[in-house]
C-alpha cells in the first residue's frame, strides 16, 4: 500500500504541474506568433504579450522568488510595461523559464513552516501557499 502525502507534498506537486503546464502552453501560443506579433499593441491602451511575459516574470519573481524565497525584490513594474521591444521571442521565453525553473525550486524546498508564515507582498498579506 501506498503511503498517502502530506499537505503540502500534494501542494508543491500541483505547484510544480501548474508551473510546467502553464509554460508548455504559453509556448505553444508563443510558436504561433511572429517575431514583430510579439511587441504589437492592438491599441495605446493596451500591452504587447512581451509585455505580458515580463509582468508575469515580475509576479512570479515578486511572489515566489522574492517572498517565499526569500530573496531580494528587484523587480521594476513599471518596466514590464514601458519596454516595447528589444527581446527576441527565444528571449522571453527563456526569461520566463528560468523565473519558472528557480521558482519551482523554491516550492519544492519551502519548509511546511514558511508555506504557512504570513507574508505581505504587493500591500497584501498571505501565507506562503498564498504567494
Amino acid at each position: 500500500m501506498e503511503a498517502e502525502l502530506t499537505w503540502d507534498e500534494d501542494f508543491k506537486n500541483n505547484a510544480s504541474y501548474r508551473l510546467n503546464e502553464s509554460l508548455r502552453m504559453i509556448r505553444s501560443c508563443m510558436t504561433r506568433l511572429s517575431e514583430e506579433d510579439v511587441w504589437k499593441k492592438p491599441n495605446p491602451s493596451s500591452n504587447s504579450v512581451g509585455n505580458l511575459i515580463l509582468h508575469l516574470c515580475g509576479n512570479i519573481s515578486q511572489y515566489v522568488i522574492s517572498s517565499l524565497g526569500e530573496k531580494p525584490d528587484l523587480r521594476q513594474r513599471d518596466e514590464e510595461f514601458a519596454i516595447s521591444g528589444g527581446m527576441s521571442k527565444t528571449e522571453l521565453m527563456g526569461r520566463l523559464e528560468e523565473v519558472l525553473q528557480e521558482s519551482g525550486l523554491i516550492i519544492s524546498g519551502a519548509s511546511e513552516k514558511e508555506l504557512l508564515r504570513e507574508r505581505e507582498v504587493q500591500g497584501f498579506t498571505m501565507s506562503g501557499l498564498g504567494a
